[in-house]
């Protein structure tokens, strides 16, 4: 029984893989569609970031508050 389900898993997989394949190849400048919230303009209208890029920049102010106030004493 596990068996049949693990064979018909792996074949609809397969399949899926293939088309999205051929789809790329067949359309016009053919490429997976850029899902990374950091690089959508309708979230950043919004105000939605990656928050990897959140973390880098939290990082990088507290940098720089860091370096302010070891030069004031």
């Amino acid at each position: 029984m596990f068996l049949e389900v693990f064979i018909i898993t792996v074949v609809l997989l397969v399949i899926a893989v293939v088309f999205l394949g051929i789809s790329m190849i067949v359309k016009k400048n053919g490429k997976f569609p850029n899902t990374s919230v950091g690089h959508n303009p309708n979230m950043r209208k919004l105000g939605i970031t990656c928050a990897k890029c959140e973390e880098e920049r939290k990082c990088q102010l507290a940098k720089i508050k860091a370096n302010k106030t070891t030069d004031k004493s």
